[in-house]
């Protein structure tokens, strides 16, 4: 009796085991099964990506097009800078021009203001008047009439007389300042120093509040 329970015992442990043998390979199976599962399906992801990229070079070339345009937009936009900086510069050289072209006219209409006379009388090579000629400015209520040397008037009279002969009266040698005439008229026989070859005869006149100015330059020979 107690064989027969004991033999029982056995086989069903026996039984027991070999359930648990049979559950332990069917879970290693699917433990293998599911990571063989995972390494293959990474695999075929990392393919399935580098052949996306070699078999749509389009995408690389759209992102080329892309930075080529970039660079030829600030490319543009630098040569626009520039040619505008040159219209610039062109148009301030043309508004330059065109100021010295007005001075030089206006320079050329003063001139043509003058009256010029050649050889008018013997010893006079040139004679000239010009009507742009202006009052040198005066402290004086009247001239002096003293032809003093040094005196307020002297120096006003050969302020005068540099503004018509060209001659700066700190350049000047005076050969002869006297009346001409009247109390507000004068005459002066000057030169350049140390050309005492070229000699201009200035007449000149007083105007009231506004001082001496020229009136008639001689260029004598």
């Amino acid at each position: 009796m107690n064989n027969n329970r004991s033999s029982r015992h056995e086989n069903k442990e026996k039984k027991v085991n070999r359930l648990y043998n049979l559950l332990i390979a069917v879970v290693a199976v699917l433990i293998v099964f599911v990571g063989g599962t995972m390494i293959l399906g990474n695999k075929d992801k990392s393919d399935n990506q580098a052949e996306t990229t070699q078999n749509n070079p389009q995408t690389n070339d759209q992102k080329t097009d892309k930075t080529a345009k970039k660079d030829d937009d600030s490319s543009k936009d630098d040569q626009a800078t520039e040619d505008q900086a040159t219209d610039d510069q062109s148009f301030e050289d043309d508004q330059s021009s065109e100021d010295d072209q007005a001075t030089d006219e206006e320079s050329n209409d003063s001139d043509s203001q003058a009256e010029v006379e050649k050889n008018p009388e013997p010893g006079v090579a040139e004679r000239k008047v010009d009507p742009s000629w202006d009052s040198v400015g005066t402290s004086q209520d009247a001239p002096a009439a003293t032809y003093k040397k040094g005196s307020t008037d002297w120096n006003e009279m050969l302020k005068a007389v540099g503004e018509g002969s060209g001659i700066s009266p700190s350049n000047m040698t005076v050969w002869r300042l006297g009346n001409n005439g009247g109390v507000g008229k004068a005459v002066a026989t000057v030169s350049p120093k140390g050309s005492s070859s070229t000699k201009y005869r200035v007449q000149i006149e007083w105007v009231d509040g506004e001082g001496w100015k020229p009136a008639v330059v001689d260029k004598l020979q």
